[in-house]
């Protein structure tokens, strides 16, 4: 598939400033507004803004909505579009100058306070019976706002660890309203803003500034086309692990000619300075957002977890410790090396597009040993770019399968095979947000109770008979592995479970279109019962990879019944990567 790209690295107050005249007109419907320079009121009930400045206790944030120019824009939109406001009182109001340092709405920018209402509004009236059971929103500058319901305290809750609201849902003509004692801080820093903003870090930001990293960490959309030119918009997102002057200090490194210095007479391979500084400052990066606590996350029995950097083929592992006396030392980055922490005051600071996290030592970069790899399928930015936030890797199963199609992510390369699909429920790729299901040991119908779906989703695929697709995986360290797949079995695949109707979904697998890798696999058929679940099978008993990297993992459909049965299609969980010492 050939993609144009156009890339627009954002500014974050200008971007605050244009999406009204971008995005946001797909959502305000300012040409048709017909009571421009007036209050719109219609017969029956009245609109958002109208019902604010009606009610004392919300005269501060109408005095914001006058002042970004934003007091008809939430009373009047396009046709059908309703909105749910957080609106903060007063005395939440008069808290948030405090906070900024300000004494009044006027001494911020109009453009700021046009992006504090667009952090605090969400497309779409939601009722109070459907807000308690979320977990994420989307507001209008496409941010993720967080939802944790007072359990205790009868209409009450928290966004974003910040908002807090006091009383949920007053009904409006094209909406409703939902009133914060606390406001929430607009997102409009981006990590590298963070990062420079904070002042601790001149050579960490100096090392950006030299390596180009500077302009992407600022980045936060990217607009492409395909080959019919349809516009695809994805949003970019950054972990990126800090660490200040002062930390660098105590290593003895007081600058960035200092940092290089130190990297070369660490070096064995015989690279050039600026190659060991982008490597060191791609080690301090993930290309996805991660709070402290999903990146020592674990699965199963595993106490060390390897995560991808943006370094090439370079790794740090998180070593998690439930027994830990502090809270710093509930994990530890590359614990069989120069142990790391992360400074807990300092770390999980959320930016416009991803978080911060610092650390307490200068993290060289350093190859560990294998460690089992467990690979989500859904694991992937531009997946999580397609995805409706609510639904995207939850915290919890979901009441009914979500799913979403994704086969212009460009994590994947596919091809639909000649004949097609029969299959109209999913697109030729989809991400689906998984309902509870149960695993089943491998080989027994003995049931493994709650257990679900990794992150509580998977990956279709609807290729049909011939069709093909490839993807990265996560980067394994050199050496030998047994890998398993976990696929989702649902009651419509029993013909594939049984090869009542084709081969049984056979898939010819590979890495790196490699011969001496590939294998012809059924899983489906290694099923060993007709309940739904997620069944285990070893798709490969041993596989060696020479060096540490990233691998192109491939596979073909083999089964006539792809484009035949409109029941076929296969499912991904997981694939989950063992070593073998």
């Amino acid at each position: 598939m050939k993609i144009y790209s156009i890339y627009q690295k954002v500014i974050v107050l200008a971007a605050a400033a244009m999406l009204l005249t971008a995005c946001d007109k797909d959502v305000f419907d300012f040409g048709n507004d017909s009571n421009k320079g007036g209050v719109y009121k219609p017969a029956t009930l009245m609109p958002i803004s109208t019902i604010l400045s009606e009610r004392e206790e919300f005269s501060e944030y109408v005095k914001l909505l006058n002042y970004s120019g934003m007091f008809n824009a939430l009373n009047q939109s396009s046709d059908g579009t309703t909105f749910t406001a957080f609106v903060p009182n007063n005395e939440a109001m008069a808290e948030f100058y405090q906070r900024r340092g300000i004494s009044s709405v006027e001494q911020l920018t109009p453009a700021y306070a046009r992006a504090f209402m667009l952090y605090h509004t969400v497309k779409g009236q939601i009722y109070p019976e459907d807000f308690i059971k979320k977990t994420t929103l989307q507001n209008l500058s496409n941010d993720n706002l967080s939802v944790e319901i007072d359990t205790e305290n009868a209409g009450e809750a928290t966004l974003n660890g910040e908002g807090k609201i006091i009383e949920m849902g007053d009904s409006a003509f094209n909406g409703a309203i939902y009133t914060l004692s606390r406001a929430m801080t607009p997102l409009v820093e981006t990590v590298y803003d963070r990062i420079v903003e904070a002042g601790q870090s001149a050579i960490l930001t100096q090392a950006f500034q030299q390596t180009g990293w500077d302009e992407r960490l600022t980045m936060i959309v990217d607009t492409t086309y395909d080959e019919n030119r349809n516009r695809i918009i994805t949003h970019y997102y950054y972990t990126v692990l800090n660490v200040t002057d002062e930390t660098f200090a105590a290593s003895g490194i007081n600058s960035v000619d200092g940092l290089i210095a130190r990297l070369q007479a660490d070096d064995d391979r015989g690279l050039t300075t600026d190659s060991l500084l982008r490597e060191y400052v791609g080690y301090h990066i993930l290309q996805n957002s991660y709070k402290t606590e999903d990146l020592g996350a674990m699965s199963g029995s595993e106490t060390t977890r390897i995560w991808g950097t943006s370094a090439d083929n370079q790794v740090f592992t998180v070593t998690y410790n439930e027994e830990a006396a502090t809270e710093e030392d509930t994990y530890v980055l590359n614990a069989s090396s120069l142990p790391v922490h992360f400074v807990t005051a300092s770390s999980n600071v959320l930016a416009k597009n991803g978080y911060v996290h610092e650390l307490d030592n200068w993290m060289p970069v350093w190859e560990p040993e294998q460690a089992t790899v467990i690979w989500d399928m859904g694991d992937y930015s531009e997946i999580k770019n397609m995805v409706d936030p609510e639904y995207y890797q939850p915290a919890e199963p979901v009441a009914n399968d979500q799913k979403f199609s994704v086969f212009n992510a460009a994590c994947f390369t596919y091809e639909v095979g000649e004949s097609g699909t029969r299959n109209n429920s999913y697109g030729y790729i989809s991400y689906v947000a998984t309902q509870k299901t149960y695993t089943y040991r491998e080989g027994t119908k003995e049931v493994v109770p709650k257990t679900y779906a990794n992150n509580n989703d998977r990956v279709v695929f609807n290729l049909g008979y011939m069709g093909s697709v490839s993807m990265r995986t996560p980067v394994l360290v050199a050496g030998k592995y047994r890998v398993e797949l976990n696929i989702v079995y649902t009651t419509n695949h029993n013909f594939m479970r049984t090869m009542s109707d084709g081969n049984g979904g056979m898939l010819r697998m590979t890495f790196d279109d490699n011969e001496d890798y590939t294998r012809f696999v059924s899983p489906y058929t290694k099923v060993p019962s007709a309940l739904p679940g997620i069944y285990t099978s070893t798709i490969y008993d041993e596989i060696e990879f020479p060096e540490t990297a990233a691998h192109t993992f491939s596979f073909v459909v083999l089964d006539p019944a792809a484009s035949t049965n409109s029941n076929f299609s296969v499912q991904f969980d997981t694939i989950k990567f063992i070593p073998i010492q």
